[in-house]
């Protein structure tokens, strides 16, 4: 008896898939050999991967017991059941392990396990960014396998992906539960707080204005911090739980892309640095109706925040954005995801259409605006293992970061400054009069606009420094800066939120 033979369509893609790995076929594959093949692409790049996906436990510092009786510590030991659980995946073969922030709750009162291939580990958090929600922990292992990086930007719709991760704890050991499906959705925004009533709202990371990867994968609570693989066993996104968490009655299958902002991002918190966002201070808001009918794309800009890259570039209330790095831009939302991932300092190509209505388009600009850098408002503040520097008790940032930026701004000198965010007591910036909040705009004669040109200035001075600040009156505007005696460094302490 012969089988029936498998629709054309079907076996073309089953070719497709992995050519180098399909034995001779005849012209039209029986149904078996077909999904046999598929079997054997999906089994090896399980295979390929899995070693390098782990498991991630969480315990509370506190007494949670309702008898009082204090936590047992050790969740290497099987008869513990750590609080939460999540997923993690190896990024450097030394010990370092990529997850989501929100796998790992509070910072301050939780100790982590890792699990690699039945393998557990204490683990400590070297870097944590609330933006892209990742976070790098590090265990002491010296032979792990990092998982390869794909490119997100190559993802289409239909193409077969693989989910490896630790769904309910099933998989606490570090042998990863495995899902597979499609990439249902590109470009996909990550499900916003149920309180949140209008469109700008509860938008706290830049998932928030659509970058995720949407896979019909089952992603379960607990998959957080998993990998989401291409048939060559490349890690494409990193799958996170964001729908369940949000209290939705089914789980959607969501994954943080790898492209560039991912890229930059990890190698930062590989480092133990916080990742920084570029800024550019404008508010968007979207089209009329009338106006997208029409066929018409952009961000309608409502307002330009006084001494911001946008101000200084000349971008006008009214104007239409219409294309960043010469990429289109959609409406007001899909501006935010544009810009939301670009570093302070890079240069960015704009272009926008002035005095465009519902009538008519307006004349087209082409402007270019160096970025500055963008404050992160996050119910969870970053953190960081290395400090950032200090000059004689005193932390700088960009102005644009500063908690005091949005009340100050109308104050500042248009040309720029940079912001003190951070001041030792009893150092010699406190004693010459130095407070966070602060805005400095020259080092003697020079005018500084960011950290880098600050520090650069400074740190070769061995006197006192003279220093002018902005936003405030001409009699408080001078101040120096003696030499300290013996080295301060201002305490750690996590990105202020905006």
């Amino acid at each position: 008896m012969t089988m029936r033979p498998l629709p054309r369509f079907i076996a073309a893609i089953t070719l497709l898939l992995a050519p180098a790995t399909i034995p001779a076929l005849a012209q039209e594959p029986s149904g078996l050999q077909a999904a046999s093949a598929l079997e054997s692409v999906l089994v090896d790049a399980i295979a390929k991967s899995e070693r390098s996906v782990v498991a991630v436990a969480r315990i509370r510092d506190s007494d949670g017991a309702l008898d009082n009786e204090p936590r047992a510590k050790d969740a290497t030991q099987p008869d513990v059941v750590p609080d939460d659980f999540g997923s993690g995946v190896v990024i450097d073969a030394k010990g370092l392990i990529l997850t989501n922030y929100h796998v790992l709750g509070d910072l301050k009162n939780s100790t982590y396990y890792v699990w690699v291939q039945r393998k557990p580990y204490r683990a400590k958090v070297r870097a944590a960014d609330p933006w892209l929600d990742l976070a790098v922990l590090s265990i002491e292992a010296s032979d792990l396998t990092p998982l390869g990086f794909g490119n997100a930007n190559d993802l289409k719709k239909g193409q077969i992906v693989i989910a490896l991760g630790n769904p309910y704890a099933i998989a606490r050991d570090g042998q990863p539960s495995a899902s597979y499906g499609i990439v249902a959705n590109l470009l996909r925004p990550a499900p916003r707080p149920k309180e949140a009533a209008e469109r700008g709202e509860g938008r706290e990371t830049l998932h928030h204005y659509g970058n995720l990867i949407q896979t019909d994968c089952k992603l379960e609570l607990g998959s957080s911090g998993g990998a989401l693989i291409n048939l060559k066993g490349e890690m494409i996104g990193l799958t996170t739980s964001l729908a369940a968490l949000s209290g939705y009655e089914r789980t959607g299958g969501f994954a943080i892309p790898v492209d560039d902002s991912f890229r930059r991002a990890v190698e930062s918190l590989k480092a133990g640095k916080l990742p920084e966002y570029g800024f550019l201070g404008v508010e968007p808001q979207i089209l009329e109706a009338q106006e997208r009918r029409q066929g018409r794309h952009g961000a309608r800009i409502r307002h330009v925040a006084a001494a911001t890259p946008a101000a200084k570039a000349g971008i006008q209330e009214g104007d239409v954005i219409t294309h960043v790095n010469a990429r289109a831009v959609s409406d007001e939302i899909d501006l935010m995801r544009h810009l939301g991932g670009l570093p302070p300092g890079e240069t960015v190509a704009i272009t926008l259409q002035r005095g465009a209505s519902e009538t008519r388009p307006g004349r087209t600009l082409k402007i270019k605006v160096q970025l500055s850098k963008k404050q992160i408002a996050s119910l969870r503040p970053g953190f960081a293992e290395v400090v950032d520097p200090a000059w004689r008790g005193m932390k700088v940032e960009y102005a644009t970061a500063s908690p005091a930026f949005r009340d100050q701004s109308p104050l500042l000198d248009a040309e720029g400054c940079v912001a003190v965010v951070e001041v030792a007591r009893d150092s010699p910036a406190w004693k010459a009069g130095m407070r966070p909040g602060e805005f400095i705009s020259h080092v003697g004669t020079t005018r500084v606009t960011t950290p880098r040109q600050f520090y650069q200035l400074v740190e070769t001075q061995t006197g006192p420094v003279a220093i002018r600040l902005t936003a405030v009156g001409l009699d408080k505007a001078e101040r120096t800066i003696g030499q300290s005696e013996t080295p301060l460094e201002v305490p750690t302490q996590p990105d202020a939120e905006s």
